[in-house]
């Protein structure tokens, strides 16, 4: 097992100092959010002079850039939203391969306009696993594209929210090109948040999706009925 951190977790004005602190603290992978060395998580565009330098820096760190988060709203109800979420990942995506990186993290999205990580009731519609579906199959060729593989994450506030809708659209589109990123805490659903609910919750998450887990988070959750 190889230990990473996800690179918003550290402080850095630069991308030297960033690989420096990751390398200080005993790590030797990274999660590399481009919120860390440029303004925002996904840019516009991406100067290749730009990921020289931060290859070189992950290099010298001696930092394996493991996976690169290409996060955006796919379930969003406004679809030129969608479409310019595709246009920024396809960007991070042809960004991988400078960095020997095969991994890009999805997110599948919420029909909340105001947050990709926040609940909305119209998660479970039919219309919405509907568009979430269809980026998805724009993401796979992409990523075939690229020689990459995508990585899904269970989310209890977004449309994918259960392990077993995890591997329903897995095994729907039948692509080779869909992995799992699994972070435990984020298998809780509201009021699942107690003791003795750790171990089952999380047992149950790895037998359904052990056979695509190609990356694992680690964080706490504070017990509650919240999630």
């Amino acid at each position: 097992m190889k230990l990473g951190i996800n690179s918003p977790e550290l402080t850095a004005p630069t991308a030297a100092e960033l690989f420096r602190k990751a390398h200080d603290f005993g790590f030797s992978q990274m999660q590399l959010n481009y919120s860390s060395v440029y303004d925002e998580e996904m840019p516009a565009s991406i100067p290749e002079s730009g990921n020289r330098e931060i290859a070189a820096e992950a290099a010298r760190h001696g930092i394996e850039i493991a996976a690169l988060s290409g996060t955006f709203n796919m379930a969003h109800p406004d679809s030129e939203v969608r479409q310019e979420g595709i246009a920024r990942f396809e960007k991070i995506a042809a960004s991988s391969g400078g960095f020997g990186c095969e991994l890009v993290s999805i997110c599948t999205g919420t029909r909340n306009r105001e947050s990709m990580w926040a609940f909305h009731p119209d998660n479970n519609s039919p219309e919405a696993w509907k568009d979430m579906r269809s980026v998805m199959e724009q993401l796979i060729l992409i990523a075939h594209k690229y020689n990459i593989f995508l990585g899904i994450e269970t989310e209890a506030s977004n449309v994918v929210n259960t392990p077993e809708k995890a591997k329903k659209i897995i095994e729907d589109l039948k692509s080779d090109r869909l992995k799992i990123i699994l972070d435990a805490a984020n298998l809780f659903q509201k009021g699942m948040a107690k003791r003795e609910n750790v171990k089952p919750v999380i047992s149950r998450g790895i037998d359904i999706l052990s056979p695509w887990i190609a990356l694992v988070h680690g964080k706490d959750i504070k017990e509650g009925e919240g999630a």
